[in-house]
């Protein structure tokens, strides 16, 4: 990361993964000190999320105590902040040091909190509905296999006919 490429403040999120052999009561202080390294380099905090125990999606290997540790599950947890390049670069080197860190990430992000929520769709077919146009029907096939039909009406409706509309379309 070139830290030397603007100096005005930036916001960061830092995303770590603690080693697993940590006990219960470890964890809280192990991201407390991690905190405190960002708070050393910039003391503006805008969101943090405590570490919890998740599997790995492939294994990772870290040395430790000169001997190559392999780890299938960590405690992961992030911290957004803001800091300036050349502090980014102090927090770095602290990182590296740190053995209680299996790995971390440390990006450039926005201020915003930019949470993407899976799409539910509202319909349970298996396929796009399909359109007749001759006679405004639409056709779906439902997940149990059998065809539905939903007929469109179109009418012109006027003043008071309004109220007897809805009340045919809900009965």
């Amino acid at each position: 990361m070139d830290h030397n490429e603007h100096t005005e403040p930036r916001v960061y999120e830092l995303g770590y993964h603690l080693v697993p052999s940590l006990s219960a009561k470890q964890i809280p202080v192990t991201a407390k000190a991690v905190r405190a390294k960002i708070e050393q380099v910039s003391g503006k905090i805008i969101a943090e999320g405590l570490p919890v125990f998740i599997d790995l999606a492939y294994q990772i290997v870290k040395t430790i105590d000169h001997k190559n540790k392999r780890f299938d599950n960590a405690y992961f947890g992030f911290i957004k902040f803001e800091g300036t390049p050349s502090e980014i670069a102090k927090l770095e080197a602290e990182l590296k040091g740190d053995e209680n860190i299996l790995r971390y990430i440390l990006v450039k992000t926005l201020r915003e909190d930019t949470f993407i929520s899976k799409k539910i769709s509202s319909s349970k077919t298996k396929e796009p509905l399909t359109f007749n146009e001759e006679n405004l029907v639409k056709e779906t096939e439902t997940i149990d296999g059998k065809k539905g039909r939903i007929e469109e009406r179109r009418e012109e409706v006027e003043g008071g006919d309004l109220d007897k509309v809805i009340e045919d379309l809900v009965v």
